[in-house]
């Protein structure tokens, strides 16, 4: 499946309700893969990043779930959070690439071809300067 991510100008626009939610559920069958390609793409919105990077979390922490790590749910939705701001920033280590890759269940190569294609701006991210 290909996940279709659209940019409308140059300037950031803000979506409506039902456009975040649409964009959400299609996320929602999207290919962890293609999520992460999607990630990379430098014509997506930041809203669209941040839903992005949303699914990405919850799949992590369902598979840790499923996988029996139910004590510190929250620590490892922390270190998700975490990790996939360094993969973008690229400061991310081998080492954290490699459990990130586990937790997410792709390739780290994958993970390695959009390493430092940060978005910029994104949750709390956003520097207002005055004059």
């Amino acid at each position: 499946m290909s996940l279709s991510i659209s940019s409308t100008g140059s300037f950031s626009s803000i979506p409506s309700s039902s456009e975040m939610t649409s964009f959400s559920d299609g996320l929602k069958n999207a290919s962890t893969q293609d999520l992460l390609g999607a990630l990379s793409k430098s014509g997506a919105e930041p809203w669209q990043k941040d839903a992005i990077l949303k699914e990405l979390q919850n799949r992590a922490s369902e598979g840790s779930k499923a996988n029996g790590d139910n004590g510190g749910a929250g620590d490892s939705q922390d270190d998700i959070q975490k990790l996939l701001k360094k993969l973008q920033d690229g400061t991310i280590t081998a080492e954290e690439l490699q459990k990130l890759a586990g937790m997410l269940g792709v390739d780290p190569n994958a993970l390695e071809a959009i390493k430092g294609k940060g978005t910029g701006t994104g949750s709390g991210d956003t520097d207002i300067q005055g004059g």
